[in-house]
């Protein structure tokens, strides 16, 4: 679908919505791990039938302690995925997380949370298990401005199939895989059963939730054509159909349809729908009760580009190479806004068309750029980023970035008050400086891994105290030396001191 054929129903959804508002990877400082207490991990198996061991050795030094050291990981089976941070009203920290109990489970979400600023967490509990077999992916966790708690994330498969889709290696935050949106409320400590946010199952794509400055809860989704159901075509480039709903506890407003699905058309097709489905999908609700919302779409030429929408006005902000998009269903474009109300868009750059790897911020007012990071280093990659909003136009972007045969650090650019700082969240063994800013020490900690082990950072999601204070979730995969094994975990660690 082209940019204008959107923008009267974007409006129309942004005026539904005013209607409906009635350290240096410090935690692992705190595992604190000496060499003589190596133990390997159990094997993980891979989709691609690899068996994989792990040892986990950590030796940390700091200038002091703090108070909230924690003394083990958020996750327990050493084999976790992607994860979510959240910071309620009344200070408690709540993790949401994907982790597979075994070799050949699935994938589900767990809940963990902390009541003393992370220095210790509650034993993970699983949210997403359809007794089915069912894996799901990346999960959000919010609050809304009632003070209500929603965990919500897709599920894979469906409960009518004998064959369960266990995970699925294409699918991510940008959203590749079809599946079916769930969430539940937290109340009284307790999770309510899940709610299925649609009609059909498995035919759900790209995903996002956003709270708006009036409190209420949104989650939008791209969803199949319906005319590629009768062909089983769940696949993100037919999922044309755009659609949001409101959450106000354990019920939801009607289904609002942003665009309406492409028709078949002229005869002799042989298949009836166009390629112009929709992933990548973010955005937020402003104070106005406008829709801002960016999303990628692929022509049958293979060209993708990233579509821009604030009320009346439409936009392409960036094209990619033909066939040289980056891999974005795992780390995908997203919208942010400053404390003037400047939209910015921070995403990865084909590398096809620059001489090194980079990160970028765009001030979609300006078309102002801004290089958060430039890797000149033969080898080293940019493996992954993600971004969040924090209070009063903050922003927080994350990303990994990998050197062939060292560890995957972690980094971070904070904005704030219109400027951006750069900080280190883990210092390894990867002693290089490939980027073209300085990823400094901050607080004084530095963490040393032992010369036995890599690691790699994969995965970080940042939080807001209400002081302001940036607090970090961390997928940590360890390898050890000589072993080739692997042992992800999730690490909390705060930020800000």
């Amino acid at each position: 679908m082209s940019p204008p054929a959107i923008v009267d129903l974007v409006i129309a959804l942004s005026v539904a919505f005013i209607f409906t508002g009635a350290c240096k990877l410090n935690a692992i400082r705190f595992l604190n791990m000496s060499y003589h207490r190596l133990k390997l991990s159990k094997m993980r198996y891979l989709s691609c039938n690899l068996l994989l061991f792990s040892l986990f050795i950590i030796s940390c030094s700091s200038v002091g302690t703090t108070a909230d050291a924690q003394k083990k990981p958020v996750s327990q089976f050493n084999r976790a995925g992607l994860c979510d941070l959240l910071i309620d009203k009344s200070g408690v920290y709540h993790a949401v997380f994907q982790e597979s109990p075994a070799i050949g489970k699935a994938t589900f979400i767990y809940y963990a949370s902390s009541t003393d600023k992370g220095a210790s967490w509650s034993k993970p509990v699983t949210l997403s298990n359809d007794q089915h077999g069912n894996g799901s992916g990346y999960a959000r966790i919010l609050q809304d401005g009632k003070g209500i708690i929603y965990a919500i994330w897709k599920r894979y498969g469906n409960t009518a199939s004998e064959y369960p889709v266990p995970d699925a290696l294409l699918d991510g935050p940008g959203g590749g895989i079809s599946g079916t949106i769930f969430y539940k409320v937290l109340s009284g400590g307790q999770w309510s059963a899940p709610i299925q946010l649609n009609e059909l199952e498995e035919t759900q794509e790209s995903w996002f939730a956003t709270v708006a400055p009036n409190g209420v809860l949104y989650v939008i989704w791209a969803q199949d054509n319906p005319a590629t159901l009768k062909y089983s075509r769940q696949n993100w480039k037919y999922a044309d159909y755009v659609r949001g709903v409101s959450l106000s506890g354990t019920a939801h407003s009607p289904y609002s349809d942003m665009t309406k699905p492409i028709q078949p058309g002229g005869p002799g097709l042989s298949f009836p729908a166009k390629q112009e489905g929709k992933i990548d999908l973010d955005g937020y609700v402003d104070k106005t009760g406008v829709l801002h919302l960016i999303y990628a779409t692929v022509d049958e030429k293979g060209v993708e580009r990233i579509a821009y929408f604030v009320g009346k006005k439409s936009s392409v902000v960036y094209s990619y190479p033909a066939y040289a998009a980056t891999n974005s269903w795992n780390h995908p474009p997203r919208l942010l806004v400053d404390e003037n109300g400047i939209d910015h868009l921070i995403m990865l750059p084909s590398p096809a068309t620059l001489e090194s790897e980079q990160l970028w911020d765009r001030n979609l007012a300006t078309q102002n750029l801004t290089i958060l990071a430039s890797i000149q280093q033969q080898g080293v990659t940019i493996s992954g980023f993600q971004a969040k909003q924090g209070p009063n136009g903050a922003m927080a972007v994350t990303f990994e970035a990998q050197p062939h045969g060292g560890n995957g650090e972690g980094f971070g650019s904070f904005y704030e008050n219109g400027k951006w700082k750069n900080v280190g969240l883990t210092n390894n063994a990867s002693k290089e400086k490939f980027f073209f800013k300085d990823f400094g020490v901050v607080n004084g900690y530095r963490t040393i891994a032992s010369h036995l082990t890599k690691y790699n950072s994969k995965f970080m999601s940042v939080a807001y105290d209400a002081a302001g204070h940036k607090m970090l979730l961390m997928n940590l995969e360890a390898y050890s030396v000589g072993y080739g094994i692997s042992n992800p975990d999730i690490i909390f660690t705060a930020i800000d001191h």
